[in-house]
């Protein structure tokens, strides 16, 4: 008899973290700079030209408001160019990916989420409970193929 419980609550239990992440994929997108790397490879502040660095600030300002105003599940039905593309962890470049190690939300069977800033410059980041969390740019064509 017990085990009929143990699978009822189970069952609940499965229905309710998938509502929960039904509701998550219809709230708007928050934005978090908590992981972001210092490394300046994987940094703005490693794009040489000032003008440049500042023209990425203006596109990234101008790109997060636009995420912050559509759910996750909207920006996934865009194309790469204007939406965001998930990339396998093991598809980055060895030099980004010793980065990585102590992000505790990235591990090696992990997808990260990469969003155009610019048509040279990528956001690399991870999209967990509403948050995408930004991790890392781009600035080179460097990070992973392309």
């Amino acid at each position: 008899m017990s085990r009929i419980k143990d699978n009822q609550e189970d069952f609940i239990n499965r229905q309710i973290e998938e509502r929960l992440r039904q509701a998550l994929s219809e709230k708007n997108i928050s934005v978090s700079f908590e992981y972001e790397l210092s490394n300046t490879n994987y940094n703005p502040n490693g794009i040489k030209d000032k003008n440049d660095r500042l023209k990425f600030y203006t596109e990234l300002i101008e790109k997060l408001k636009i995420m912050s105003g559509k759910t996750w599940k909207d920006l996934g039905k865009e194309s790469k160019r204007t939406g965001y593309e998930s990339i396998p962890y093991k598809q980055f470049e060895k030099g980004i990916q010793v980065s990585f190690k102590n992000i505790n939300i990235i591990s090696p069977d992990s997808k990260l989420d990469v969003i155009r800033v610019t048509s040279e410059y990528r956001m690399i980041g991870k999209y967990l409970n509403g948050i995408y969390y930004i991790i890392g740019y781009d600035i080179s064509f460097s990070a992973y193929g392309h």
